[in-house]
């Protein structure tokens, strides 16, 4: 075999080794919580999510728009392997496929990037293996860690349009696409660091000119149009049915809690050493004359994103909407960029040396990676093979103010507003009841009231209004009544959703075609 090929079968090996252990530590050390309850249920609910938006055999059977408030696109491909019987078998070989997707888009893209193979394997390592991950692995936040493997392609697409290589832009697009579509609070972190990189970059370039500037002016409005369209799908129903968030949401690092009489002593005073220390290796790029444009602008990144991280900035300026949350997802970005830095610092480190030497500081790294890892992992008796991960009636998520005011009667049947015990059965589209009384009544369902529900009566269509507690009412007919309810997507929803999809395929075909929007000219010989 070429070397070439013993090349890429070791490093594949060594990923999926990797991948294999992590996985067994997370088996043995995981535990369920809410967070996991609410993965498996989102992701287990997408089995009609083609024909309607919500799945009445999940959520508590109150028909709640959980995947039209939470992204599904980057989860759908995970639903074959939670049909397998066993949650915990298929959430923790959900899991070891996610990280092995993470080493294996971590090295290929630095490795583009970079061109070097050394800096490329230790940056796979230590992001794959960072604390930031590590935290959100055994808080069972898969989507969160699922949208690390979207961010090595969204970083390398932006430092190509930096670099002036602007056929690269749909590579951005896509990176931001993705994480968009897998963690939305994500795209505003993502897209306020991009912006400041790209500033950043007029500061450090040596050499301007007009051609340069607008060819990224060009990249990054087509970017932006891409990513709307890209996302349409999801974002204009979001806008269309309106959506609402939690208040109770607090900074990632929060600058009031620092003890500054002794730097060794409370909970946040660690963010106060990783930060002095990250400002000396970022000051150490900045003013290296060796150092490439990329990674200066890196250095300003990491250097806003941690800032932007903290409650310095006051998050709570629009009102009673509080954007304290995506104060973590600039520290995710804080982490992959700080991440890209070590592994530079440590290839330039050893560029003109032997390879045994070489070979040596990545084995070092590994280990040192591995280590710091251990000491951070929570070594606690795992419950994931002893507990019954299943669908919790209790879970409130995407609830409005009014449903969460009356969310321990929200799923009574009150008739003429007196509680009574009804029967009801479900499919997945559908929520259906029998109701007999001589006279005519007032039912408040048990189902969240949305603009396109949809209420049948003896198979009749009949209008509804919304109760106190955000819930269907309806009146029925003397005698017996069917009552049938679903919800479908509107008009616009189906429509954003087609143009998404095409938006989908001309994306796949741009990174195909290096960002041109024709094929090229057709050669005629005959």
């Amino acid at each position: 075999m070429s070397n070439k090929v013993w090349k890429r079968t070791i490093l594949g090996t060594t990923f999926i080794l990797i991948s294999i252990a992590y996985t067994f530590l997370l088996a043995i050390h995981g535990k369920a919580n809410e967070n996991l309850i609410f993965e498996v249920q989102h992701i287990n609910s997408l089995k009609n999510i083609f024909s309607s938006p919500t799945n009445f055999n999940y959520w508590g059977h109150t028909g709640n728009l959980v995947s039209l408030f939470s992204p599904w696109l980057s989860l759908i491909v995970f639903l074959p392997l939670f049909q397998i019987g066993n949650t915990a078998i298929s959430y923790l070989l959900a899991f070891g496929i996610v990280t092995l997707l993470t080493l294996i888009s971590s090295y290929y893209f630095v490795n583009k990037l970079s061109d070097n193979t050394l800096q490329a394997f230790v940056f796979a390592v230590i992001y794959t293996f960072s604390i930031t991950r590590l935290n959100l692995v055994f808080d069972n936040n898969f989507s969160d860690y699922l949208l690390m493997i979207f961010l090595p392609i969204l970083f390398y697409g932006l430092f190509r349009i930096i670099e002036g290589f602007n056929a690269d832009w749909p590579l951005y697009a896509l990176g931001v696409a993705l994480v968009g579509l897998t963690n939305p609070w994500m795209i505003l972190s993502v897209f306020v660091i991009s912006v400041i990189m790209i500033i950043s970059a007029a500061i450090f370039k040596e050499t301007h000119s007009v051609k340069y500037w607008f060819g990224i002016s060009i990249s990054i409005l087509e970017s932006f149009v891409a990513v709307l369209i890209l996302t349409l799908g999801y974002t204009l129903p979001l806008i269309e049915h309106g959506f609402s968030q939690s208040s109770d949401s607090k900074s990632f690092i929060q600058v009031s809690k620092f003890n500054f009489s002794n730097y060794y002593d409370g909970s946040q005073n660690i963010y106060l050493i990783v930060a002095a220390i990250t400002l000396v290796l970022c000051m150490v790029i900045i003013f290296r004359a060796k150092s490439y444009l990329i990674y200066k602008t890196a250095s300003i990144g990491i250097i806003f994103s941690m800032i932007l991280s903290s409650d310095i900035i006051n998050w709570k300026i629009f009102g009673s909407f509080d954007l304290s949350r995506v104060t973590f997802y600039f520290w995710i970005i804080y982490s992959v960029l700080l991440c890209l830095m070590i592994s530079y610092l440590l290839s330039e480190m050893v560029e003109n040396k032997s390879s045994l030497f070489k070979l040596a500081t990545l084995i070092f790294t590994v280990i040192l990676s591995c280590t710091i890892f251990y000491m951070n992992f929570p070594k606690q008796n795992g419950d994931l093979f002893n507990t019954r991960i299943k669908s919790n009636e209790s879970v409130t998520f995407h609830y409005s103010e009014r449903n969460m005011k009356h969310k321990d009667d929200l799923k009574d049947f009150l008739i003429n507003k007196k509680l009574e015990r009804v029967q009801y059965t479900t499919t997945s589209n559908l929520f259906e009841f029998r109701y007999y009384n001589p006279a005519t009544v007032t039912i408040d369902v048990p189902i969240l009231a949305y603009k396109n529900a949809n209420v049948q009566i003896n198979n009749e269509n009949v209008k509804f209004r919304e109760t106190s507690r955000g819930t269907i009412q309806i009146r029925t007919k003397p005698g017996a009544n069917i009552v049938q309810i679903s919800y479908q997507y509107t008009v616009i929803s189906r429509i954003a959703m087609l143009i998404s999809v095409i938006g989908w395929i001309l994306i796949m075909v741009l990174i195909i075609n290096k960002g041109k929007w024709y094929i090229g000219k057709l050669s005629n010989n005959g």
